[in-house]
């Protein structure tokens, strides 16, 4: 596939590194200055759990593009171990949405089901997307890998979806109405990134123009987003067991 404007611009580090971390670095020290005081005055005792949710994956998304990106150049580490480094990355930042809103649905105190829950469902899209990849690629020969990412968004947006409309209104949780803004939210990337894929598969150098928003979404927002919609006023007058109920 040539190469074209919107291909090198995304390939750099401007896009794959420095327009990534700012907003996370930014949110973290607000975190640690003031927003610390602001979960400790909230009644909810999940505010607890958010918080540290925050801080850590935060965190993770600065160091994803460092790691995956310039330490992996200065290691000098060939494929083999450079997928790997990626692969774990994608899954860490799977991992963060099915742990938030399994922490949530389930509740914060049961901790094994939240925390193995939240590793399955995890490893379902993946899983699901390389056997398509495989099936597909052993009736047509080789396809490129770009096929195996749009089955992989594909998928993610479909799962997103229905435990949004299916799987977490059954089990009536709190925080219904915001957990649902946050898997929006999700599939809303993972769908873009899905668009963007097609276009790039049609040979449509446009693709990686778009690819950079679902970038920023995922990388920059993401976790700021999630943070704000839990203490902002519109969802955190939801978050009571009684009104959940009604």
């Amino acid at each position: 596939m040539a190469e074209g404007t919107w291909h090198a611009l995304y390939a750099g580090e401007l896009q794959s590194l420095w327009a990534l971390v700012p907003a996370p670095a930014l949110f973290l020290l607000w975190l640690a200055a003031r927003g610390r005081r602001l979960a400790a005055r909230d009644p909810d005792p999940r505010s607890r759990f958010v918080l540290a949710w925050s801080f850590a994956f935060a965190a993770e998304t600065i160091v994803d593009p460092l790691a995956t990106g310039p330490a992996t150049r200065a290691l000098a580490l060939g494929p083999g171990a450079a997928q790997a480094v990626s692969l774990a990355f994608v899954l860490l930042g799977d991992w963060r949405v099915w742990l938030l809103v399994a922490a949530l649905a389930l509740g914060t105190g049961r901790r094994a089901a939240v925390f193995g829950g939240s590793a399955i469902a995890t490893l379902v899209v993946p899983v699901l997307a390389y056997g398509v990849y495989r099936a597909v690629a052993a009736i047509r020969g080789p396809v490129p890998e770009q096929v195996l990412w749009l089955i992989y968004e594909c998928a993610f947006v479909a799962l997103a979806l229905w435990w949004r409309a299916r799987f977490i209104p059954a089990r009536r949780p709190p925080a219904l109405r915001y957990l649902r803004a946050v898997l929006a939210y999700v599939a809303t990337y993972y769908g873009l990134w899905g668009l963007a894929d097609a276009l790039i598969l049609a040979h449509r150098d446009v693709g990686w123009a778009l690819r950079i928003v679902p970038n920023q979404l995922y990388y920059a927002f993401f976790v700021p987003v999630a943070w704000w919609l839990f203490f902002s006023p519109r969802y955190a007058s939801t978050r009571s067991l009684v009104q959940a109920r009604r």
